[in-house]
């Protein structure tokens, strides 16, 4: 894993992938390849949306925050032809007291092993650098796929919890993990 600090948000790389802050011109790839996607948004806190000004509000958002040590989102692209797939993000979650993860991958790029491997090197760069004792993950159980990334990450299953997605229109049980490194 090589890491270069260009804000608080570094620049990673794994064999496939470049992981980089967010830029403005990131607005219209992401509003094409997953803010409009609503099965890519349905287990997601967020709800789909066909208004580019959802996107450029998530766009701007990710913008003010990349200098905060307690928000670190990634974009994530492939390395061989430098198309943007989706993002990873590791945030100390307030409310909660905790550290926390959450991605999300366009749907055309599922299924190839992206994200356990961008998350990853997301771990071992919060574990090393942020120096993050420990982190938890929740999915909905109707997206046993996110559960199967999250363990092979390590996680260990503990709990359901109560969990919100698609912008609170679903109400559903989540399935509650913790990592300690």
């Amino acid at each position: 894993m090589k890491i270069t600090v260009k804000n608080a948000t570094p620049v990673l790389n794994t064999t496939r992938l470049l992981l980089r802050p967010v830029k403005y011109e990131d607005i219209y790839p992401v509003h094409d390849l997953w803010m409009r996607d609503e099965e890519v948004s349905r287990y997601m806190f967020w709800k789909a949306s066909s208004d580019i000004n959802k996107t450029k509000e998530f766009i701007e958002y990710e913008l003010e925050n990349t200098e905060n040590d307690k928000w670190n989102r990634w974009f994530i692209e492939l390395t061989e032809t430098g198309e943007l797939i989706g993002t990873c993000l590791i945030f100390y979650n307030n409310e909660e007291n905790n550290w926390d993860i959450s991605y999300n991958l366009a749907r055309k790029y599922q299924g190839h092993g992206y994200i356990t491997e961008a998350m990853t090197c997301v771990l071992k760069y919060a574990h090393e650098s942020l120096k993050i004792k420990e982190c938890i993950a929740i999915h909905a159980v109707e997206n046993p796929a996110s559960g199967k990334v999250i363990e092979r990450l390590g996680f260990t299953y503990e709990k359901d919890v109560p969990y919100e997605c698609s912008g609170g229109e679903i109400k559903t049980t989540g399935r509650y993990y913790r990592l300690v490194f």
